[in-house]
């Protein structure tokens, strides 16, 4: 995403927040995992990674990750804005990754599996399915 640098952190929640309620609207515990400065890619202002529980591992994975690069990357592709006064300023760059596929469906069968080996399908894919409940 590009953006103004002033809405910048506005952005950043948002796109956090999406990917929180993507997973959790799928009936999948997850955590978010704010990086501290020291572990921040060069580029990087603000970083959290979303993890979902593993009930198999017993334990939290990353499935997607979220970054405010502010105008770092913008001034290394010399992103360029003219805002509304005709002055140019260099925008703010945000990266998210609300799904790594692979272990989104590895987050929703473990989550969503039952004993005698069927899936509970989540309300928010019901309308998608027909109105099943289980795959069996």
């Amino acid at each position: 995403m590009v953006c103004k640098p002033e809405e910048s952190p506005f952005w950043y929640d948002r796109l956090w927040r999406n990917s929180v309620d993507f997973f959790r609207s799928l009936d999948i515990p997850v955590r978010t995992l704010e990086c501290c400065s020291g572990d921040l890619a060069d580029l990087k202002v603000k970083s959290c990674d979303v993890e979902a529980w593993s009930p198999r591992q017993q334990k939290y994975f990353e499935v997607g990750s979220c970054s405010n690069l502010g105008d770092a990357q913008a001034r290394r592709l010399q992103i360029r804005v003219k805002g509304a006064d005709g002055r140019k300023y260099i925008a703010h760059t945000l990266n998210n990754t609300v799904v790594a596929p692979p272990r989104m469906l590895i987050a929703f069968l473990e989550n969503n599996l039952n004993a005698d080996g069927s899936v509970n399908i989540p309300a928010a894919l019901r309308p998608y399915m027909g109105g099943k409940e289980r795959i069996g």
